[in-house]
């Protein structure tokens, strides 16, 4: 049983093999690599010449070799050309993007020459506010816009350039110091109808802004007099008092101005373009090669053996045991038409039915099929029926073991072949 495993594993791997290495060879002499699909979302970017195919195969790229975005194929008689696009920036160097020779399709392709078809500048924009602050000696608003001026020219450090305009709104004027400075807040108070010009009429301080202001001269003037005959004496007085005192204030001594500007920002970036490269493509003529034919021939030869093998190792005999008048199977076993033996002495003590496959019958038709038991030994003639029913095995004690001779007919049942 063994060797009949080893023979079915050794002729299954041999069929396994001939047909993994079936499709190596037919690559190996087409002499071509699988195209890879174009990735997903890329659009096409500029047309082949006239009269070009669509090609939608592709070779593998370089990992530092962008990927095309656009492959066409234009037939000329024995030579293709196929044209390759790429996008690129506007550094990158057009010879990275050329291929050393390949093979695709039954044809040898060989770089052929460089097209440039597009070159386009880039840039990004954004919008800029910035404020700038200037003194001034006055808080006059004209004067201060006029030290702005109208524009302010604008750079970053992450090269955006361009100019921003005043937003003359946007002025915020505000004191940037002050000075101390020292004068005299001066007074007069007048007092009329007075009677004589005595200074006990004219108070020695007066208020003024909150000051309190000290007196400094008094001017006396005669605004009524009496007749005496011979003089005019006065009998009603004027005085006008003056006052003084020392003060001390503050005031701006400058200004500072805040305004804004906005404006469009520009930033020059680097641009893209776009190249062809053209590949001339030669027929690749190919001798005809047998490998196929014998691999294809080793795989039949291998499945007829296997076949030849599994039938006939097929197993032909299905065993039951009887217990209590009822069937159960046991197992299956191989009756070969050369070595009719059926071995059963591992069976307990029970009746035992043989199901024999037809063909095996038809084979063996009148020949005797020995069955080795556990106590006895049944040599069993084949006439034609299918089923064959052992009566349970007793040996005495110490009772050798004994054959016994039956045919199909005896203790048979004729129910037909069963599965």
């Amino acid at each position: 049983m063994r060797r009949k495993r080893l023979l079915i594993l050794a002729a299954a791997g041999m069929i396994v093999s001939a047909m993994l290495s079936l499709p190596v060879a037919a690559a190996e002499q087409a002499g071509t690599s699988i195209p890879a699909p174009p990735p997903v979302g890329q659009e096409d970017s500029q047309a082949p010449p006239t009269g070009g195919n669509a090609f939608t195969g592709d070779l593998p790229q370089s990992e530092t070799v962008p990927y095309p975005t656009d492959i066409q194929l234009l037939e000329q008689g024995a030579r293709n050309y196929l044209y390759k696009t790429y996008t690129v920036a506007a550094n990158y160097e057009p010879d990275l993007l050329v291929e050393p020779p390949f093979s695709q399709g039954g044809y040898r392709y060989r770089f052929s020459e460089i097209i440039q078809r597009d070159s386009t500048p880039a840039s990004n924009t954004k919008t800029v506010t910035e404020n700038k602050t200037v003194d001034s000696s006055t808080n006059d608003q004209a004067e201060i816009l006029a030290l702005f001026g109208g524009k302010l020219p604008y750079s970053d450090a992450e090269g955006y350039e361009g100019e921003l305009f005043l937003i003359p709104e946007s002025l915020i004027i505000s004191e940037s110091g002050r000075t101390s400075y020292s004068y005299t807040v001066s007074g007069t108070q007048r007092l009329e109808n007075l009677d004589s010009n005595d200074m006990a009429y004219v108070p020695k301080t007066m208020e003024k802004n909150g000051l309190t202001l000290t007196l400094q001269n008094v001017d006396w003037q005669i605004t009524g007099s009496d007749d005496m005959g011979y003089s005019q004496v006065a009998n009603q007085y004027t005085a006008v008092a003056y006052y003084s005192a020392p003060a001390t204030g503050s005031k701006a001594s400058g200004y500072t101005a805040t305004a804004s500007f906005y404006g469009e920002v520009t930033k020059l970036m680097v641009g893209k373009s776009t190249y062809t490269i053209v590949y001339e493509g030669e027929q690749i003529v190919i001798p005809f090669n047998f490998v196929p034919l014998i691999i294809t021939g080793v795989i039949i030869a291998g499945c007829i053996v296997a076949a030849i093998l599994l039938w006939r190792l097929r197993r032909n005999v299905t065993i039951y045991t009887m217990q209590f008048g009822v069937p159960e199977l046991y197992g299956k076993a191989r009756i070969s038409h050369k070595e009719a033996k059926l071995d059963l002495s591992r069976l307990p003590d029970v009746a035992v039915r043989l199901v024999f496959d037809r063909k095996l019958v038809k084979k063996l038709y009148d020949h005797k099929v020995f069955v080795i038991g556990r106590h006895t030994n049944f040599q069993i003639n084949l006439t034609g029926g299918l089923v064959t029913e052992l009566p349970a095995q007793h040996n005495a004690e110490g009772a050798p073991g004994i054959d016994k001779t039956m045919s199909d007919g005896d203790d048979v049942t004729y129910g037909g072949e069963i599965e």
